[in-house]
């Protein structure tokens, strides 16, 4: 396995297990009422701020934990033309998904939307977008094209 191949795995786990919390914490909040209220931004972005670190370092654990699980402990760093076309395809399914998620953004917002709803559809746009991005980019590498 190639280290574009391990990366987009763990990327995509990483994207699973952030984004189902951040929807558990998001609909305890609706429940809550948290998100109603004048404060709303600022909760949903007290909520959200944290995703970046700890995907950081959820990445590097679940990279330390494949490299422990798999004997291979120097996978392939070459990177060729055909890991760039991936990589390529991937990062444009993320790019429409997250240009196709500003424009629901702004659409939600001019028809009286909220603030908060307006971020929920952002966010998850590009989550679904990276998430989607590397199940390309790994699907390319397993059907070698």
């Amino acid at each position: 396995m190639s280290h574009q191949e391990r990366a987009s795995i763990v990327a995509i786990i990483t994207s699973l297990l952030l984004n189902a919390y951040v929807v558990v914490r998001l609909v305890q909040f609706f429940e809550a009422g948290a998100l109603s209220g004048e404060d709303a931004p600022m909760v949903w972005a007290r909520a959200i701020v944290w995703v970046i670190p700890a995907a950081i370092v959820l990445t590097i654990v679940l990279n330390c934990l494949f490299t422990i699980a798999s004997k291979d402990r120097t996978p392939k760093n070459i990177v060729d033309e055909r890991d760039r076309q991936f990589k390529l395809r991937g990062l444009y399914i993320t790019l429409v998904s997250i240009g196709l998620g500003y424009m629901a953004m702004i659409v939600a917002l001019a028809t009286g939307w909220t603030a908060v709803a307006g971020l929920i559809l952002l966010h998850a746009s590009c989550a679904l977008g990276d998430l989607l991005g590397n199940v390309v980019r790994l699907a390319s590498y397993r059907i070698g094209g």
